[in-house]
């Protein structure tokens, strides 16, 4: 039963590691997004949020890879 469960939190590890990889991936190309919608000056009321966002969801990236 214990070796179960270690090979079950192994498992785990992995999927939520790659999970947070996948989400860091994500939030890179959402904050280009975000940087290019302010280097065009007239957009930059939607590329701060963006930003904001692609932030919020690398320090869900961060979590799930458990990184202090």
């Amino acid at each position: 039963m214990r070796a179960l469960r270690n090979l079950l939190n192994a498992v785990l590890g992995v999927l939520t590691a790659l999970l947070g990889s996948v989400l860091g991936i994500l939030a890179a190309v959402v904050w280009l997004v975000g940087v290019l919608l302010c280097v065009t000056l007239i957009l930059i009321p939607l590329g701060i949020p963006v930003i904001k966002l692609a932030n919020r969801v690398f320090v869900l990236s961060g979590q799930l890879m458990h990184l202090p």
